[in-house]
């Protein structure tokens, strides 16, 4: 149980508050402090300069951020550095060019920051299965009670989708629930999903637990709702099982 409650939390994904926050905010400001500089520089560079809070907003928040903050950027662009001053009105044909311009290429640099976002988590969700795997397999190479080795691999599981619980059950057939199969593909229920990923049901989703080919039970896991579940998140927890069953299957018959 003590290894339950001390299972590592994971990282946060960037808010979209926060990245919407950053881009709005930061396109508002840059556009302030560059004022100085509007009878100086040619709007072709200020235009360019507010594409950086866009892009930062994409990779905090994602790609809505990101898209708010690229109307943000313009209609700063147009507020501030085109003709008349301090309105949405455009007098110069030039700058209404630059206006749409600077639109799209916001808009570009958006759907960029999302997709190194995305990049981002892919590696740290993997780089965190691995150590939760590794955790699991370090535990099971010890001697000790198998009991550890089921407490440690519970608790990274809950960790892993963080679950309100994952239970280890010896004295039920299976069946009855939707199953995590191999590579984490969910069999037995719908496939809902959210933003790109499959969501697990809240009302428990097995994995069985086989040694050598012999069924030693299953892990059951229940989330308080439907939680998001990357293809790399299934896959650590079914590994995770799958060592499970071998270090049970070595064991007994040692």
């Amino acid at each position: 149980m003590d290894a339950l409650r001390r299972r590592p939390h994971e990282p946060e994904d960037g808010s979209e508050y926060m990245g919407l926050a950053v881009g709005v905010f930061g396109s508002i400001l840059l556009s302030v402090a560059m004022l100085p500089l509007r009878d100086h520089l040619d709007n072709d560079v200020m235009a360019l300069a507010l594409v950086v809070p866009v892009l930062l907003a994409a990779v905090l928040g994602g790609r809505g951020p990101g898209a708010g903050s690229a109307l943000a950027a313009a209609f700063c662009f147009d507020f501030f550095f085109t003709l008349p001053y301090q309105s949405m009105r455009i007098a110069s044909s030039d700058d209404v060019s630059t206006f749409f311009v600077l639109l799209v290429v916001a808009l570009i640099a958006a759907e960029v920051g999302r997709r190194a976002r995305r990049g981002s988590r892919a590696a740290r969700e993997a780089r965190s299965g691995l150590d939760r795997l590794c955790r699991v397999i370090e535990i099971a190479a010890r001697p000790g009670d198998i009991e550890d080795v089921i407490s440690s691999a519970r608790a990274e599981i809950i960790g892993l989708f963080n679950l309100i619980d994952c239970g280890f059950e010896t004295d039920h057939p299976g069946g009855g629930l939707p199953r995590l199969g191999i590579r984490g593909t969910l069999e037995g229920a719908p496939l809902v999903a959210r933003r790109s990923e499959f969501l697990l049901p809240s009302g428990g989703v097995e994995i069985e637990v086989v040694g050598r080919g012999v069924r030693f039970g299953r892990l059951v896991l229940y989330a308080a709702e439907p939680v998001r579940a990357s293809i790399q998140k299934r896959a650590v927890a079914v590994a995770i099982a799958e060592e499970l069953g071998l270090t049970l299957a070595t064991k007994s018959v040692a």
